[in-house]
């Protein structure tokens, strides 16, 4: 198999999963915040191992075990599918937030909980406190911060559901670039670079 095969058979999280996973363990907590949170420990170098990870996801489901090694094993998938898509150089990497099965609102409530767990990882991070980025990801990442903000409802229409997409484009291209950027022996992902810019 080509490398070209492997990357074009990138599996990535499914929300309706991972959300199942929280409710099995009566959590009301964003998965979408949760995946955020990893991918910005990623973006700043910060792989934690299996073990660092369980512990992580279950002080933020606030459980102290899991319900079994189901869960284990989707947990440990969730941390594998994300650090694969986030290097992956045919752009496969996809952020954990619902999908169309919700409504617009909801949709866009996810993407808001993603934002806000990826800016606290990033908080968090004293290469990111001191600055040490480029300007346009750091005038991204102040557009992340916005939209994390954002709480006016949408209307259900075809419009809001354009603009919803567009800005998903824009935090998922984002959320690539910064990793390549801070991750200099990982392969510059040129592509993303020029999709994201026409997104601003």
């Amino acid at each position: 198999m080509t490398d070209v095969q492997q990357q074009t058979e990138i599996q990535q999280p499914v929300f309706a999963r991972i959300s199942d996973l929280f409710l099995r363990h009566g959590c009301l907590h964003a998965p979408a915040e949760l995946h955020g949170d990893l991918c910005g420990q990623l973006c700043a170098g910060q792989i934690p191992d299996l073990d660092t990870w369980l512990r992580q996801a279950m002080q933020f489901m606030d459980v102290t075990e899991l319900d079994g090694d189901e869960s284990k094993v989707e947990l440990a998938e969730l941390l594998e599918q994300t650090e694969a898509g986030i290097k992956d150089q045919d752009l496969g990497f996809k952020l954990l937030i619902a999908d169309e099965d919700f409504s617009l609102n909801e949709r866009m409530q996810t993407l808001l909980e993603w934002c806000e767990g990826f800016l606290s990882a990033l908080g968090d991070n004293q290469t990111f406190k001191e600055g040490k980025l480029s300007a346009d990801l750091k005038e991204a990442l102040q557009d992340l911060e916005q939209i994390a903000e954002m709480n006016e409802p949408l209307d259900d229409d075809e419009q809001n559901e354009q603009d919803l997409f567009a800005v998903s484009e824009y935090v998922r291209m984002t959320a690539m670039m910064l990793y390549t950027e801070c991750n200099p022996s990982a392969p510059q992902l040129d592509e993303a670079a020029q999709e994201a810019k026409k997104l601003q």
